[in-house]
């Protein structure tokens, strides 16, 4: 694992460390989740965790976080948290506080498992097999899954580039990644270290271009014949 900064060692370790508690926990109550986000582009781009990653990104099927919270009391301790968001059954942008009186310190993901020893977590959003902007009919003929992004924005994707899932490595961890992962990844990023921080450049990918790609190659073929 490549260290650019004094705590780049500790934190990787603490990430790693605390996706294997999760790992164990998923698999003990039988959780479907698949790394995603800027955690996917790790595997994608590193084969396993970014040399500059705060945190990691799983997801799990918007109707599975009710088992989240029925797991909630029993993985509470001085080391670990499996902590959920109260407005976790909002679809969309959330307009209640970040609930601090309860400890609650983020919006946008369902839920969190803390590492409350190193003070590292990973954010576990939400997909889901709906659009709640389109009627239940479209939402039938429509193999499409769809998440609302940190930037309160829908994005769509084929359900066929997310199941079946498929099960992989991750920096030598056992995990679950989505069934295309190179179709998923949003961002492609060069990263540089520079004087002793990070230096992070971003290629911007949609995945309507993938789609659009898609379809023409379709069309093309379809022509040909």
């Amino acid at each position: 694992m490549h260290a650019c900064t004094p705590n780049d060692d500790l934190r990787q370790r603490a990430l790693l460390y605390t996706l294997l508690q999760w790992t164990q926990l998923a698999r003990k109550n039988k959780i479907r989740y698949w790394i995603a986000h800027e955690t996917l582009n790790g595997y994608v781009q590193w084969h396993g965790l970014s040399p500059h990653a705060l945190d990691l990104d799983i997801l799990v099927m918007a109707q599975d976080t009710s088992h989240l919270v029925e797991l909630r009391p029993l993985y509470f301790s001085s080391d670990y948290e499996l902590k959920v968001h109260p407005q976790w059954h909002i679809v969309g942008k959330r307009k209640g506080s970040y609930f601090n009186a309860e400890g609650t310190d983020f919006v946008e993901p369902n839920a969190r498992f803390i590492n409350r020893k190193d003070h590292v977590y990973i954010n576990i959003w939400p997909m889901h097999d709906y659009h709640p902007n389109q009627t239940k009919t479209e939402n039938l003929t429509k193999e499409m899954f769809n998440e609302y992004d940190e930037n309160y924005k829908w994005k769509s994707s084929p359900k066929e580039w997310t199941f079946p899932l498929k099960p992989c490595r991750f920096s030598g961890i056992n995990v679950y990644c989505p069934a295309e992962p190179e179709k998923l990844i949003t961002n492609i990023s060069s990263i540089i270290c520079i004087n002793g921080s990070w230096q992070k450049f971003h290629e911007r990918i949609t995945t309507k271009t993938i789609i659009t790609n898609e379809n023409s190659k379709i069309a093309k073929q379809t022509t040909t014949a």
